[in-house]
């Protein structure tokens, strides 16, 4: 869809972007998610915010109209070989900093619920998935719209990642060091959510990258 037809969508009669409205809508029902202590467990901290922002979506017409980001987008041989190269990187930059830091992970490991879903393979495949699609339905969704609704492409990128960085100041790897991994990161999936204009193949690297987080987690802690 092109031209005045795809920007009525986007937009009310007044210029307002309908985007932007759902990025502060999600921002603050994670901000009232947050102000409960057992909500803050993962996935809950995805779940709860993601669950009353996807109804107040899908009950208001213009606002379900203006929702673009929910798409697995094109793929193309060079996005792939891309999203391959990102997952490289970003799992030997997870074993060398687990490898040469040696951080305690028993704290970050008993955040996850590996007995309840079934042993760690389980657990694995299932935290592997779920969180790089929450995170991604986030990040590279709800934000990423509405970040680009108001910004260029090139602040939009760069803004995105870094409030994804921020967002795993206190996940894997820890502290400032994980963050600034987590913005390269975060950048790298912006970019492949631009150039194919969906979500699948920026949740294939998240899934990597997971997996790897999990692995660490799990073997780190002698399970």
């Amino acid at each position: 869809m092109k031209g005045p037809r795809k920007r009525q969508l986007l937009h009310s009669p007044s210029g307002f972007d309908w985007r932007l409205l759902q990025g502060v809508a999600f921002v603050l029902f994670l901000a009232c998610a947050l102000d409960f202590p057992p909500l803050r467990r993962w996935p809950w901290l995805w779940l709860a915010p993601l669950v009353p922002y996807l109804l107040l979506v899908m009950g208001i017409p213009p606002i379900r109209r203006s929702l673009g980001w929910f798409r697995l987008g094109r793929l193309s041989i060079g996005a792939v070989v891309a999203t391959m190269g990102i997952m490289v990187l970003t799992i030997s930059a997870l074993i060398a900093f687990s490898t040469i830091v040696r951080p305690d992970v028993m704290s970050r490991r008993n955040l996850l619920p590996i007995c309840a879903m079934g042993g760690s393979v389980v657990a694995g495949v299932l935290f592997t998935t779920t969180n790089a699609i929450l995170e991604e339905l986030v990040f590279r969704g709800v934000l990423f719209d509405a970040v680009r609704s108001q910004w260029d492409t090139r602040s939009t990128l760069v803004g995105t990642a870094i409030l994804f960085g921020l967002g795993h100041l206190h996940g894997y790897p820890p502290g400032l060091i994980g963050a600034c991994l987590a913005t390269v990161f975060g950048f790298g999936a912006g970019v492949l959510r631009f150039w194919t204009g969906g979500l699948l193949l920026p949740i294939v690297a998240h899934m990597g990258a997971d997996a790897t987080i999990f692995s660490i987690l799990v073997h780190s802690g002698g399970a």
